[in-house]
C-alpha cells in the first residue's frame, strides 16, 4: 500500500505548479535523473517519465474541458507522472492510469495524494504482456508514439483495450514518427488530427492531438 511518508523518504522531489481548466494542480517531480539511470547504459529504459511533457499539459487541458458521462470508463497509457489521467479524475473521470515504470507508479500515487484525485485505479502495465482484460471508452496517452519499437505492443493494446465505439486520443509533438504510426493504424481507424500551440511567456510549441476511432471490422 503506498504511503507519501515512506514516499517522501524514498525520492527527492521539487514541486511544478499548472492551472489546468481553470483548476490549480501541483505535480511531484524528481529533482535529479541520476537514481533512475542504468549507469552501463544510460539509453537503456530511460526515464522519459520524469519530465512534465508539453503534449501532457495539452492533452490534461483537453480532457478536463470533456464532460463527463456515466458509465463511461477511461484508460490512460503511459501516464508518466500522472498529469493527464489525474486532471481527468479531478475533473469527474472514471480513469485506470497505467504506468510501466514502478517509480512513476510511486510519483503517480504522490500526485494523486497532493491533489485530492481519485482515479478508479493506479496500475503497472507491460504493453509487451498486458494482463487488462477490460475494454474502455477511451483510451488516452501523451508522447506514446516517438519510439518504433514500441509501435507493434501499442497497436495491439489499442485494438484489444477499446469498444467498438470508443475513441483514442493522444497528444504528440510532431515528428517523423508520428506519420509512421498512423500509417499502421489507417486500415483499422478513422483518424482525425488537430494542430494545437501550446504557449507560454518565452515558449511555443506545436502539439498534435490525434483522434481515432475504430472501423467497423475491428473490434
Amino acid at each position: 500500500m503506498f504511503s507519501i511518508s515512506t514516499f517522501h523518504q524514498q525520492y527527492q522531489t521539487e514541486t511544478r505548479e499548472s492551472v489546468i481548466g481553470q483548476r490549480p494542480f501541483r505535480f511531484l517531480v524528481p529533482i535529479s535523473l541520476e537514481p533512475f539511470l542504468d549507469p552501463e547504459d544510460l539509453f537503456n529504459q530511460f526515464p522519459h517519465w520524469t519530465k512534465i511533457w508539453d503534449a501532457s499539459l495539452v492533452l490534461a487541458h483537453r480532457v478536463a474541458a470533456t464532460p463527463p458521462q456515466n458509465g463511461m470508463r477511461w484508460l490512460e497509457l503511459g501516464a508518466g507522472l500522472g498529469v493527464v489521467g489525474l486532471a481527468a479524475a479531478a475533473f469527474g473521470h472514471k480513469i485506470t492510469i497505467t504506468e510501466y515504470d514502478p517509480h512513476a507508479i510511486d510519483f503517480i500515487h504522490a500526485n494523486a495524494h497532493l491533489n485530492a484525485c481519485q482515479p478508479d485505479d493506479i496500475l503497472h502495465l507491460d504493453w509487451m504482456r498486458p494482463e487488462l482484460t477490460n475494454r474502455f471508452d477511451r483510451i488516452i496517452g501523451s508522447e506514446l508514439i516517438y519510439n518504433e519499437k514500441d509501435f507493434s505492443a501499442l497497436s495491439a493494446l489499442f485494438r484489444s483495450l477499446i469498444k467498438p465505439e470508443g475513441e483514442i486520443l493522444m497528444a504528440s509533438e510532431i515528428r517523423q514518427t508520428n506519420r509512421v504510426f498512423l500509417n499502421m493504424m489507417q486500415s483499422d481507424f478513422y483518424i482525425d488530427i488537430t494542430r494545437n500551440i501550446l504557449r507560454s511567456a518565452d515558449h511555443k510549441v506545436a502539439i498534435l492531438v490525434i483522434r481515432m476511432r475504430p472501423k467497423p471490422h475491428v473490434v
